[in-house]
């Protein structure tokens, strides 16, 4: 459905902007008009906008990204929250202007609703777009009424998962980027510099040393086989991808043996999970159901399969926390906690507790990672430069040595 921007006046005479999704330009105009707002200006964002929205939309997958899906929560919370009803929520998010996915999305979802649908069934009506717990949570806040709350907990929830994502890949990025500048610098080195240096020391006819040498055979080899050195490169990495899709169980359970890393995944999966079965258990969701979609936000599989497993034996009448125990795979801090709230009968609080204890100690650990990480990477760099710098020099060393 193409979409169109707009400019208008309001009945009370405000003046608002923004865009609709009409069939055609008088199909926007009656639109407008039922919204009460005289149309002052009407026309097709732009050429490729509207012929690529005349395009039909089902089927089409379109996603909303970690962050324009918590700001769009947190913006309808706030609004519902004002008493502001939903379809004038939406028009709020809309009348913001631009042509961005949220807006294109609020927009689907407002006409879905004039036409009596509840929001929970419009939401899912975007494929792709808003999980099973978001879709859950919306549909249990409108059946008690507390649409206003769930919402809240649902943009802290989002915001939570997106500064965990942001505080690993902040980390990790100074590292990776010194590991790729360093690479460069080496591969530079070895193809453009040192050939010119080696016709010196060719011409020399002397012995050199052995550092010389090998730095030579490393340049002549790369120059000779760079291509298809990029091509095994390529190909290590296509095969590590496979193997990750094809052995995943196998790769998740190597990096929870590795020191740290192996702390900081199983952290992670635990808070994830804590916080997403603690929200729904607090939202009414009935156990079994919330079990079901705090397993699909898991990420690693062996964590996933306890869960799995878990579920199963909750549902023969095993507790929580002893079919987790069995599994081997939780932290017993958390198991400890899980039963605990199962005895107390607070088994949401406990678990939202949890969830951000850990957050805590995943902040604490990806700031030790990163200060053992950086020193480590500039160590590896400058011994690589300093072995290729103590290479050329030792020839230059022992023939002025030569010729006192």
């Amino acid at each position: 459905m193409p979409v169109w921007n707009y400019s208008g006046v309001r009945q009370n005479g405000e003046r608002t902007r923004g865009l609709i999704d009409a069939d055609s330009l008088q199909s926007a105009r009656q639109k407008l008009k039922k919204e009460g707002i005289i149309p002052v200006s009407l026309d097709a964002h732009s050429r490729e906008t509207a012929a690529r929205s005349a395009q039909p939309t089902q089927g089409r997958r379109q996603r909303l990204s970690g962050r324009d899906l918590s700001t769009f929560t947190r913006q309808l919370s706030i609004l519902v929250g004002a008493g502001i009803p939903i379809v004038e929520a939406l028009g709020a998010i809309l009348d913001q202007g631009g042509d961005t996915p949220p807006a294109r999305i609020a927009s689907r979802i407002r006409d879905q609703i004039k036409e009596g649908r509840p929001l929970s069934v419009a939401m899912g009506g975007e494929t792709g777009v808003f999980s099973s717990i978001y879709l859950n949570m919306v549909r249990a806040g409108e059946e008690s009424g507390t649409l206003e709350i769930m919402l809240n907990r649902l943009a802290d929830l989002l915001e939570k998962q997106v500064g965990t994502r942001r505080k690993i890949l902040g980390a990790l990025f100074y590292p990776l980027m010194l590991l790729a500048v360093g690479i460069l610098m080496v591969i530079f080195l070895l193809i453009v510099v040192m050939p010119r240096i080696t016709s010196i020391f060719h011409g020399l006819k002397a012995a050199l040393p052995l550092p010389t040498r090998l730095l030579m055979g490393s340049s002549d080899w790369l120059r000779t086989h760079l291509v298809s050195s990029g091509l095994t490169v390529l190909a290590a990495v296509y095969l590590a991808q496979r193997m990750v899709r094809t052995r995943r169980s196998t790769v998740d359970r190597w990096f929870l043996r590795i020191p740290k890393i192996g702390d900081l995944v199983l952290a992670t999966q635990a808070a994830r999970f804590s916080r997403t079965l603690g929200v729904l258990l607090s939202s009414g969701t009935p156990l079994q159901k919330a079990m079901e979609i705090s397993e699909a936000v898991l990420t690693s599989e062996p964590v996933r399969q306890a869960v799995s497993r878990a579920r199963v034996e909750v549902s023969e009448g095993l507790a929580l926390s002893r079919s987790l125990r069995e599994s081997k795979v939780f932290p017993l801090l958390a198991i400890h906690m899980i039963a605990v709230g199962e005895r107390s009968g607070k088994l949401e609080e406990l678990l939202i507790k949890l969830a951000e204890g850990y957050e805590q100690e995943i902040d604490q650990t990806i700031g030790t990672l990163t200060s053992l990480i950086e020193p480590v990477m500039i160590l590896f760099i400058g011994g690589i430069v300093l072995f290729m710098v103590m290479s050329i020099l030792l020839p230059i060393f022992e023939m002025s040595q030569a010729v006192q």
